[in-house]
């Protein structure tokens, strides 16, 4: 007997359209009516679920980046070379970010606020991200594949890093979608580990 399909719940109709509507016009620029609308329900069951507008964007942006982070964590193991790990996180970041390019235009148009309520959930679950780059570099250095790195720098240089694969990701999206995925995975990769490498 054939299964039958799952129906997706309000609360994802509703992710689905908030994700889809702030990725076209920002966070300043969509309205609940809209999100109830393209989602099909009324404009109470928005509020059933989230108590504003604004935990609705919290919660967007706490599920959007726990599911990267998990994905990217899948990807790497230390039986890999810390180059051949950053490579594999370009790769998967790209492919994630293709498969929800919206959430990535919402998540790069807040990375810069400090005003929004849900910075403090943003920090925390960037930093669970950063950390998996910044695991990497350790090795690398502890090794001798990448070179001395002040400890201080470090985290900053993940940080770096994360972010140059987050912004090059959505500049193909948008600017170059002609473009061969893998190749500008490659390129972002080549790009973070040619400032990394020890010197022969």
């Amino acid at each position: 007997m054939a299964e039958t399909p799952k129906r997706t719940s309000k609360k994802d109709l509703l992710f689905n359209a908030a994700m889809s509507i702030i990725g076209e016009r920002g966070y300043g620029g969509t309205s609940v009516d809209e999100i109830a609308s393209r989602a099909g329900v009324a404009k109470g069951v928005v509020y059933y679920y989230f108590d504003s507008k604004a935990a609705l964007a919290k919660q967007l942006i706490q599920t959007g980046l726990d599911r990267l982070a998990e994905r990217l964590g899948r990807v790497v193991n230390d039986g890999m070379t810390a180059g051949e790990a950053i490579t594999a996180l370009a790769h998967e970041q790209m492919c994630q970010i293709e498969k929800r390019r919206d959430f990535a235009k919402f998540l790069l148009s807040e990375m810069w606020r400090e005003d929004r309520e849900w910075r403090a959930t943003l920090d925390g679950c960037v930093a669970r991200i950063v950390a998996l780059f910044e695991h990497q570099i350790r090795r690398g250095i502890a090794n001798g594949e990448f070179k001395p790195i002040d400890d201080g720098s470090i985290t900053f240089i993940a940080q770096t890093i994360w972010a140059t694969f987050l912004a090059g990701a959505l500049n193909w999206t948008v600017i170059h979608p002609e473009d061969d995925p893998t190749q500008i995975a490659d390129r972002l990769a080549e790009y973070a580990l040619a400032g990394l490498r020890a010197t022969p």
